[in-house]
């Protein structure tokens, strides 16, 4: 975290002399990404001497693209953290609980992939930058720093294989390390030890035209160097809990990805073995399943005692299937044949460890374990009701969130791992009232706020999908500021929501082009997702200008928080057009709104996003919201269908040809069935209900999530009917039991009071705790009495509607009487 008493850098960028940049030339006067320089590791050292180990030794490092700094072989720091082309944070630590009187050692392993990936994208190149750098500084006392410079040494990492993506999707790179060529002493400060043996060469910067600035080091093109916004990440091994293993026909495949395939067909002769089992590998491969018993996300990581040149193929996957398998990050492991010790430079995610071993001799595996780095949950906020299936419900979607919050708020840590910009919405709104730590509810958003020349928001926040010419997801742009909106209402940070409010109004206005006379959209260019579900989009989509609408309200009513009277009225002019103009999707006959208009004539669908974004979006009029309500409560007549039936691990795998984006036409009986929300969408939906006064209805609709208990256990799929098996946006009932069952919302910005409205539906009881700014506020209900913990006042929303107001402290309210 950031840090107030740094000051200028002592560090300059350092580097190998193999540059990823090709030199200045026609048509390329700064130079250019050289294509055949990519997925290069550099590895650093600088050694020193100390007479005494000071009592704090504070260090600040970044590169391009990631780096694992390490003080006398002890692992101090990951990073950087996700970030976009022209940002890059920096890590902070102390290093002298690592430091020792006499010699001293820091080593750093840098790698630049050289091609976007998913949680990295390259930054535009200046002469020398964007190809491959490090700067890093440790203050030893007032006067003496060590500081990337040329006295540091460098080598080129050659154990590594530089490798490619596997595909379009799946653009996590494979990893190929042959520990024969590393030696494992190389980060430890042995004396006469091994040491890289090229001096860093410091990359000049230079200037097109005009003054070099007074930058050090230069930034250009990451602009200036920032602390991390993050608190460093949790660190939580977790171990397997069974081993299955079986022969292989052999030889098998050189491609460890293709050996895997081959040893999948064996995964059902596997039989159990225990952990400290020797494999014999002379007479044929060897497959090794692990189960780790529940979904895992964070580097995949094991020991072996094996004879040297023994290779280990390996991934984590879901499911040991082939649809599993097409998804996941693979690497190659060549054994030293001593201190062998392996773990995956990428995160990765998965149930499985699938591994492929193949040499002469024997094997002998120790511990396989998963290092999980995932953001903080400090302990505090809870929930808790007499319905043990609610509860675990609850529980199941926390993991969930845990698993998917990383560096970034991630669709699913077992497959994409990508930081979509409309996926974290529902992330961030679960660890805003279960988490204390806001660091990443906060940030979120703000990585997100790196806008196209147009305004438009980018599919994801960063990574490979966050370029050109990937097209965007325009209705994931309004749940991004349905998320600025979340953090107005949570924190009330005026600086923060002002910041974002002008990306938030850039998105607004792009939609304008797209407005007619009617006062709608029509005809939105990008990917008009709004679900997995088959909802209507052709032409005018109801879902969508029903989203835009609640983007506009939520617009003005941040801008008059702020007192920007001006913004506010021209979103809530906008907004009126919407009112207006959606009456044209309503079909007095069937009673409901249809799910577009084309061409002049209404579509025939019905969908429940429809009606519940058109709640939220303030334009259904009052005679109709008993309709709408009794719509959204027909279970009976929900029925929902997801592409991704196709393509879960179960089934074949994200890379089924298909497209996603192809949207099935109604061949459903469009009078009669609604299309309903798939667990994403559900947020609106919930937030809908409870608009309507049936808050009381959700902990009863949080029970479908039972579903996805049956078919994850560990953590919520994607879909209703599929999709991975571990994804954030699944996750909303985590919310819901406290924001609506519990009822514990702000009554103002930043919780200066905050409203409790109780709604338990069929609970007998339910107790929790929210985290506020001025700390927790803790809940204890029955359907007839309240007992309130509150550091702020509190005003309580009586069933019968009427409203009671409390000091701060301790309340026990009769909710029967208002």
């Amino acid at each position: 975290m950031s840090d107030p008493t740094w000051g200028d850098w002592h560090g300059q960028w350092i580097w190998g002399e193999e540059r990823g940049i090709t030199p200045p030339g026609p048509g390329s006067m700064l130079g250019a990404p050289d294509p055949e320089v990519y997925d290069r590791r550099m590895m650093f050292r600088r050694d020193f001497e100390l007479s005494r180990v000071p009592a704090s030794a504070p260090y600040r490092i970044t590169s391009d693209s990631r780096h694992v700094l390490y003080i006398n072989g002890v692992e101090a720091a990951r990073g950087p953290v996700r970030h976009g082309p022209r940002m890059l944070h920096y890590d902070t630590g102390d290093a002298a609980p690592l430091l020792l009187p006499g010699r001293n050692s820091i080593a750093v392993l840098v790698r630049h992939y050289g091609h976007a990936v998913p949680w990295w994208e390259p930054s535009p190149w200046t002469f020398e930058l964007g190809g491959g750098a490090l700067v890093a500084e440790l203050r030893l006392t007032e006067d003496r720093w060590i500081a990337t410079d040329s006295s540091w040494s460098c080598r080129p990492a050659g154990a590594w294989t530089p490798q490619r993506p596997h595909s379009q999707l799946v653009t996590q790179t494979p990893e190929s390390l042959d520990a024969r060529l590393l030696d494992p002493a190389w980060t430890r400060a042995v004396p006469g030890g091994p040491t890289p043996d090229r001096p860093a060469r410091v990359l000049s910067t230079r200037a097109v035209v005009g003054p070099k600035g007074g930058t050090r080091p230069d930034s250009e093109p990451y602009g200036a160097l920032l602390p991390r916004p993050l608190p460093p990440l949790t660190d939580t091994v977790r171990g397997a809990e069974s081993l299955r293993t079986a022969p292989l026909p052999g030889p098998l495949p050189p491609d460890p990805r293709q050996a895997l395939a081959e040893a999948l067909r064996a995964t059902g002769d596997a039989a159990p073995a225990t952990a400290d089992a020797t494999h014999p590998l002379g007479a044929a491969p060897v497959l090794l399943l692990v189960d780790f018993g529940r979904v895992v996300a964070g580097h995949l990581r094991f020991s072996c005692t094996a004879e040297s040149g023994t290779e280990i193929s390996g991934a984590l996957v879901e499911l040991p299937t082939a649809a599993a398998l097409d998804a996941a990050n693979t690497f190659h492991y060549i054994a030293r044949g001593h201190e062998d010790t392996f773990e995956t430079s990428d995160p990765v995610g998965g149930r499985y460890a699938l591994l492929v071993a193949t040499g002469t001799g024997s094997l002998r595996l120790g511990p396989v374990q998963v290092r999980e780095r995932l953001r903080p949950r400090p302990a505090g906020p809870y929930f808790s009701c007499d319905d043990a299936e609610l509860n675990e419900i609850h529980r199941v979607g926390l993991r969930t969130v845990d698993l998917t919050a990383q560096d970034a708020y991630l669709d699913c840590p077992t497959r994409e791992q990508r930081a979509w910009t409309g996926d974290s919405v529902v992330h961030q709104a679960v660890d805003l009232v279960t988490n204390p730590d806001w660091s990443l509810a906060r940030w979120s958003p703000q990585l997100a706020a790196q806008p196209r020349s147009d305004g438009m928001l980018r599919m994801v926040a960063a990574g490979d999908f966050a370029r050109d010419p990937i097209p965007t997801i325009p209705d994931w742009s309004l749940h991004w500021v349905r998320s600025v909106h979340q953090l107005y209402r949570c924190t009330g940070d005026r600086e923060l929501v002002a910041r974002l409010l002008a990306t938030a109004e850039g998105v607004l206005r792009w939609f304008l082009p797209f407005r007619r006379p009617d006062g709608l959209l029509h005809r939105v260019s990008g990917w008009v997702l709004i679900d997995w579900s088959p909802v209507q989009v052709t032409g005018a989509s109801a879902a969508l200008n029903a989203l835009w609408a609640r983007g506009l309200a939520d617009f003005a009513e941040m801008a008059d928080w702020l007192g920007d009277a001006g913004r506010a009225r021209w979103a809530r002019e906008a907004h009126q057009g919407v009112v207006t103009g959606f009456e044209a999707f309503w079909d007095a006959d069937r009673g409901a709104y249809r799910d577009n208009l084309d061409g002049g004539r209404l579509g025939t669908s019905v969908s429940e996003h429809t009606h519940a974004a058109a709640v939220c979006g303030h334009l259904v009029p009052d005679q109709r919201l008993g309709a709408v309500r009794e719509l959204l409560l027909d279970r009976a007549a929900m029925f929902t269908r997801s592409p991704m039936r196709h393509r879960g691990s179960d089934a074949g795998g994200p890379l089924t040809s298909d497209p996603v984006s192809d949207r099935e036409g109604p061949d459903w009986d469009t009078e009669s069935l609604v299309v309903g929300a798939q667990p994403f969408f559900r947020y609106v939906v919930h937030d809908a209900l409870a608009l309507l006064g049936a808050a009381d209805r959700i902990e009863g609709l949080c029970h479908d999530w039972t579903a996805l208990l049956e078919s994850g256990g560990s953590a919520f799929r994607e879909c209703w009917e599929g999709g991975s098996y571990c994804h954030g946006w699944s996750a909303t009932p985590s919310r819901d039991l406290l924001v609506h069952t519990l009822g514990v919302t702000p009554a103002e910005p930043g919780y200066l009071r905050v409203r409790v409205a109780p709604r338990l539906g069929g609970l007998s009881w339910a107790r929790g705790a929210v985290p506020t700014p001025g700390g927790l506020v803790q809940v204890d209900a029955t359907p007839e009495r309240v007992r309130i913990e509150s550091p702020v006042p509190v005003e309580v929303l009586h069933p019968d509607g009427s409203l009671t107001h409390h000091p701060y402290g301790t309340s026990s309210i009769d909710l029967r009487k208002g």
